[in-house]
């Protein structure tokens, strides 16, 4: 592995994360326009036990980092 690795590893974490916060973004509104709650509990417990699977404990702290991002996170 290459110094510059990591780096590039994060932009494009950084990316990924942006992209994801402007996807729900568009699905919150979607929901909140078609008549729905603004938040789907089973949808973020599934986005929940996905990362707990993967990591962990830490995993659920992603998970929610990610979660509450799409509404701090100026639009881009």
């Amino acid at each position: 592995m290459q110094p510059d690795d990591i780096a590039v590893l994060d932009q494009q974490i950084i990316h990924l994360v942006g992209r994801r916060a402007e996807a729900a973004r568009e699905q919150t509104h979607a929901r909140v326009t078609s008549g729905g709650a603004r938040t789907s509990l089973t949808e973020e417990n599934v986005v929940i036990d996905r990362y707990h699977e993967e990591f962990g404990r830490p995993g659920v702290n992603l998970a929610l980092l990610l979660l509450g991002l799409p509404d701090r996170l100026p639009r881009r």
